[in-house]
């Protein structure tokens, strides 16, 4: 059966196995069809214990790789506070441009603990202005 994203919960779900239990971050893509059923997941960038970085070319070029429709950036915060850092705020601007650009969504960027995650799409924020909104079961982009 085949994985469908319906939202950050089952995002962060999709990568639970892979990512608890690690002592410095990493940074995990999601890359999926048109109906958010799941292509692939993979490891983007391994980090250390206080940061990780990812580079915009490298999730297009694997979201073109998978001919992926959508992709969802996860990374852990090993600290225990999920909030974003400004620097986890200028990746999700810079990801959402570079998917604008390709035409591929960019439906959440989530940083999670052990216990509890942020997510930019539950948070409806972007930049001061609405990015995503969770509509039916199903993201949808703004401009949809």
């Amino acid at each position: 059966m085949e994985t469908r994203i319906t939202n950050c919960i089952a995002a962060e779900k999709a990568v639970r196995d892979v990512m608890y239990g690690l002592d410095h971050e990493e940074v995990w893509g999601l890359f999926l069809r048109n109906d958010n059923t799941v292509i692939s997941r993979e490891m983007l960038s391994k980090g250390t214990l206080t940061q990780t970085s990812i580079d915009n070319r490298t999730v297009i070029k694997r979201a073109l790789m998978n001919n992926a429709n959508a992709v969802i950036i996860l990374h852990n915060h090993p600290s225990g506070n999920p909030k974003p850092s400004p620097a986890d705020t200028r990746i999700t601007e810079r990801m959402k441009k570079a998917c604008d650009l390709m035409d591929i969504r960019f439906l959440d960027h989530i940083c999670f603990t052990y216990v509890d995650f942020f997510s930019f799409s539950e948070e409806k924020t972007f930049n001061n202005y609405r990015l995503f909104v969770t509509a039916s079961l199903y993201f949808r982009d703004i401009g949809s």
